[in-house]
């Protein structure tokens, strides 16, 4: 098994937390994971993306090309990427910041992220909510391990941050089922 993600956004969205969670979750699940960030000079609103392989074997280069899935939280993201798009590609996109979809390939995961982080009234969960949709969307990893994952990731801060996002999780999980 291998699975290669690209996840891009803008800078303070969660990109790159995203791509550590579901590398972490990898780990714990036994599989192999390699993480390659990158993003602007800019600390908030600079474009952001990582690159993500999961692998039951070695991986030899983080680099992705021609991702097995994408997870876009911007039109910018999706303007970026789309041409890495295949047929077989999933495309994770957060429609409430993605108005004019220009991906042509690939098989749509549409979900509201924003929106739905809002609800929770908690904009700093959108990157939760898409990780819930990749966990219902793509079936790779079970959602148990994806709790105890976000139990560690937020360690002492735990407290009234981690029912907001176990709720978006969820919320994200059951937006594509």
């Amino acid at each position: 098994m291998i699975e290669q993600i690209i996840i891009a956004g803008s800078g303070g969205q969660g990109v790159l937390t995203l791509g550590i969670f579901l590398a972490r979750i990898a780990v714990y699940e036994g599989k192999n994971a390699a993480w390659l960030p990158s993003y602007g000079a800019e600390k908030r609103g600079g474009f952001s993306f990582c690159s993500l392989v999961i692998s039951d074997k070695e991986i030899y280069s983080p680099v992705v090309e021609t991702p097995d899935t994408l997870i876009v939280f911007d039109q910018r993201a999706i303007e970026s990427y789309a041409a890495r798009a295949a047929e077989k590609t999933m495309i994770i996109e957060n429609t409430s910041l993605i108005p004019n979809d220009t991906a042509g390939k690939g098989k749509k995961v549409l979900v509201a992220a924003s929106g739905i982080a809002k609800a929770l009234q908690s904009d700093k969960v959108t990157n939760i909510v898409l990780a819930g949709a990749y966990l219902a969307a793509k079936k790779i990893f079970t959602f148990q391990n994806a709790e105890t994952i976000m139990k560690d990731m937020l360690g002492s801060k735990a407290g009234s941050l981690m029912q907001k996002n176990i709720d978006a999780l969820k919320s994200g999980f059951e937006s594509v089922k």
